[in-house]
């Protein structure tokens, strides 16, 4: 039987290599591959249905998985729909949440004891200020940005007085010196990557990125934090320091900048995937019968 698959992309992804990349080579191999933009629809939960301004619906019970990479409040209602049907989800909705709040990543990351920049969570950022020098400078980041957007770089206490920061919640990581590359580590499945690309903040925007052999280490803190947050398609972006390194922060479904053939690679993963989970179902049904 052939694969249908259902992909919930958020509208400003769609200019982005990422999941663009991986339909294309869907529909190539002549596998259906409907694209979902939750943007101006409506969902019916009591149907598992999606209908957009045009007219079109989709039903999400007719797909063998869902794959995401949506950050919208529609879209992360309809692939929580999807888990709670038991569709195959990549990634599912409980891991985009652990990732999508980046002040419940820092937590979550720190106390399965991985090594990440210094961080501290205020209600205001004048509180800020009562650091010593020493924690500065300081990136302050939004709850809910990605993309690097939104990033402000305070070099010292003074640099807080006239701060306006929209946001409830003041996230700021301690500012760690780098030769202006951040490592970036890029998995899928249980296959690790590495690339040095040029830091959003102090980095030289028109650098090459740079493809490296992940080490043990590295390998091993990617799939560390995947195990964290339940992931199956992520990003860890990392600075190297002298000893080894450290983990900014964590991302679902990324673009996997400067791999090669990472869209087939992501594309031989979500259909392996498909396999497995319905030789279990087949499996399950026979010994039920049996």
């Amino acid at each position: 039987m052939s694969n249908r698959l259902g992909i919930i992309v958020e509208t400003r992804y769609l200019r982005q290599a990422m999941p663009g990349a991986v339909i294309r080579v869907f529909r190539g191999r002549g596998i259906a591959a409907d694209v979902i933009c939750p943007r101006d629809s409506r969902f019916s939960p009591e149907r598992g249905i999606l209908r957009n301004e045009n007219g079109t619906e989709f039903n999400l019970n007719e797909y063998d998985a869902i794959i995401s990479r949506n950050r919208n409040p529609l879209g992360l209602a309809m692939l929580a729909y999807a888990d709670l049907a038991g569709i195959l989800t990549i990634n599912s909705h409980s891991s985009v949440q652990r990732v999508r709040n980046k002040a419940k990543m820092g937590i979550a990351l720190t106390l399965a004891g991985i090594r990440c920049a210094p961080t501290f969570l205020a209600d205001h950022a004048s509180v800020l200020a009562g650091l010593t020098t020493d924690f500065f400078p300081l990136i302050l980041k939004a709850t809910y940005g990605d993309n690097s957007q939104g990033l402000r770089l305070i070099r010292s206490p003074e640099d807080l007085n006239d701060l306006h920061w929209g946001n409830d919640l003041v996230l700021a990581q301690q500012f760690l010196p780098s030769d202006g590359f951040d490592l970036k580590l890029y998995v899928c499945g249980n296959i690790v990557h590495a690339v040095r690309k040029p830091s959003p903040v102090n980095g030289d925007p028109s650098a090459p990125a740079e493809i490296i052999r992940p080490d043990a280490t590295m390998v091993d803190l990617a799939l560390r934090c995947g195990e964290v947050f339940g992931l199956d398609i992520y990003g860890v972006d990392t600075i190297m320091t002298a000893d080894g390194p450290v983990v900014i922060e964590v991302n679902d479904f990324p673009n996997f900048t400067g791999i090669p053939g990472a869209d087939e690679m992501i594309a031989d993963y979500i259909l392996g995937r498909i396999v497995s989970r319905k030789e279990s179902i087949a499996a399950e049904r026979a010994s039920a019968v049996g």
